[in-house]
């Protein structure tokens, strides 16, 4: 478990001694640190492959380290940039940050699952392309001004195209010509919510429905908990 600096000693009480805690430092803007901690997930763990999901993101069926593989390939979902709205914040800081142009979404279905070997590659970029660290450019953003997933994605697709198994969101489109994915082969293991949005009763009901029950007992004070730390990560990796 990873966990910032400021609440460590909380969190200590509440895991036990039986958990291994790692303290990661704390960032003015949270949003913005517990990216920086995301793109050092390598760091926290010796696995191969690490998956991401966030605090929001309810699992709706039994889920094993196979579902996150198309034929031994971590799989991502992209959509066309071209296909969203006219609101996509993220999309002028991951090309800022790359350097060029991106041309899919690659936030489109969780949990995100990415082999460690694309962490330290990142964090290269930052001081080959902007000379300092990745920690001090990501910390100096203004806030929302960064994307984590979208980076990781971003530069899998560029770099590593065939180090991944791509599902397109809009598959029924003849917007991707490189890919013959069928849009009903896009795995579906979670549902996705809005942590800030709050839970209503309808939700409430889809929620107990999906845990069993454990979703009425989970948030007493009607609200999705969010403190910023998600996937390795809530509320602390």
């Amino acid at each position: 478990m990873v966990t910032p600096r400021t609440g460590s000693g909380a969190v200590r009480r509440a895991v036990g001694g039986d958990v291994r805690l790692t303290v990661c430092p704390d960032y003015r803007d949270d949003y913005l640190g517990q990216q920086v901690s995301k793109l050092h997930a390598d760091e926290f763990t010796d696995a191969d492959l690490i998956c991401h999901v966030d605090s929001d993101v309810v699992f709706t069926r039994p889920v094993s380290p196979a579902d996150l593989l198309d034929a031994g390939l971590p799989w991502i979902v992209r959509r066309a940039v071209s296909l969203l709205g006219r609101h996509r914040p993220w999309l002028a800081p991951t090309e800022e940050f790359l350097g060029r142009p991106v041309a899919y979404d690659f936030m489109q279905q969780p949990p995100f699952t990415y082999p460690r070997w694309l962490y330290p590659e990142v964090r290269a970029l930052s001081l080959a392309r902007h000379g300092i660290p990745l920690d001090r450019y990501v910390a100096g953003r203004p806030p929302r001004g960064f994307s984590e997933f979208n980076v990781l994605g971003a530069h899998a697709y560029a770099a590593h195209r065939a180090e991944f198994a791509w599902y397109d969101a809009d598959a029924h489109t003849d917007t991707y010509p490189d890919t013959g994915t069928d849009a009903a082969r896009v795995p579906r293991l979670c549902r996705w919510y809005w942590s800030r949005g709050g839970i209503d009763a309808a939700l409430r009901r889809e929620l107990e429905e999906i845990t069993g029950g454990y979703a009425r007992a989970a948030t007493p004070d009607h609200s999705l908990r969010h403190s910023g730390r998600s996937g390795l990560d809530d509320p602390c990796h």
